[in-house]
């Protein structure tokens, strides 16, 4: 009988240290789907398309969103927004979520969830500002100098994707989560609305007005020794430019679509920790997509390419017997979802 419980025991232990992968998505879903027809019905088969394990969405308009999305996806999905009337921000997942983790900022939510293979991951969606979207200062003929882009980045007046980022990365759950990031590791996606200062290089100023741009929110994700996972697997620019935006948005609407709008990577899965990025990929369904404003009946229902890479968990350097390790899982509630009355 000792040799049994000898034998289950290091059969537990080991279990926990074999390689677990991870699918994760990014979702930005333009409006809840309402540019499209049956728009949310469609979200829901492009999510089960993929088939990820947890799934970040920004623009999610009304409370009554979730609810109905979740009906759609069915078991065993649940999830979380923010409580505001626009909630934005919303985490769906297949797996299960430690409700007490939940934590949000201005433009984010958060949540630790424990995948079914014991594993467990911080979780955070983020939305920044979308507003003085700094590739149409980029692209502007009167721009004399990178001030003046940076100028939106930053403002004195609101809060811009600068403000944003520095709040989430000052966050004392953010700090937390990235000091234990070796045990638990921190995966933060969504839209960005800025691109990428790895992608602005002085290889690629012909596709960008001329200019090397330095943007604050992915050089603040940088400094949170946080790593994009698709510049990772792809680290040529030049040969693969991944623009997540747009797959409709190809023409200024505001010029009747007779001025091109700028294409760029504006969606990001940024992760920290024992995990490692084995794919990551752009996502629009598998049939045309028209372009606006002909586009009411595409299938697909987003102007956002879905980001989607997969990690697979890295053994430790030495794998730690549960019983001794130093962070230790709380129990397991359901979050069901519950509108607002």
């Amino acid at each position: 009988m000792r040799v049994v419980i000898c034998l289950l025991a290091l059969t537990f232990r080991m279990g926990h240290c074999e390689a677990t992968k991870i699918r994760v998505m990014t979702f930005n879903i333009w409006n809840s789907g309402s540019h499209v027809e049956n728009g949310l019905r469609k979200i829901a088969k492009h999510i089960l398309l993929v088939n990820p394990d947890i799934v970040g969405l920004q623009e999610v308009q009304r409370q009554d969103v979730l609810p109905k999305l979740l009906n759609w996806l069915g078991e065993p999905w649940t999830g979380v927004s923010s409580n505001d009337d626009y909630p934005d921000v919303a985490i769906v997942t297949k797996h299960d979520m430690i409700t007490q983790s939940y934590t949000r900022t201005n433009r984010s939510i958060s949540m630790k969830i424990q995948l079914h293979s014991g594993h467990v991951v911080s979780f955070w969606n983020v939305h920044l500002d979308y507003k003085a979207y700094g590739p149409y200062a980029a692209n502007n003929k009167l721009v004399t100098n990178l001030d003046q882009i940076l100028a939106g980045e930053k403002p004195l007046k609101r809060e811009g994707r600068a403000q944003n980022m520095e709040e989430i990365s000052q966050h004392p759950q953010m700090i937390q989560s990235l000091n234990k990031s070796d045990v638990v590791p921190v995966i933060l996606a969504g839209d960005f609305n800025s691109p990428s200062h790895m992608d602005w290089t002085e290889e690629t100023i012909r596709n960008h007005g001329n200019w090397k741009v330095e943007w604050p929110a992915t050089k603040i994700a940088e400094s949170m020794g946080l790593t994009d996972s698709f510049r990772e697997l792809y680290p040529n620019v030049t040969e693969v430019a991944g623009c997540t935006w747009s797959t409709v948005n190809k023409y200024l609407q505001d010029w009747e679509f007779n001025i091109p709008e700028p294409q760029d990577r504006i969606d990001f899965i940024y992760y920290r920790g024992h995990v490692k990025p084995v794919s990551s990929y752009l996502y629009s369904g598998s049939e045309p997509l028209n372009p606006m404003p002909h586009h009411r009946y595409n299938d697909y229902p987003s102007d956002h390419f879905a980001l989607i890479t997969e990690f697979e968990f890295q053994p430790p350097s030495a794998c730690t017997p549960c019983e001794q390790s130093s962070y230790k899982v709380g129990p397991l509630v359901p979050v069901p979802y519950t509108p607002r009355p």
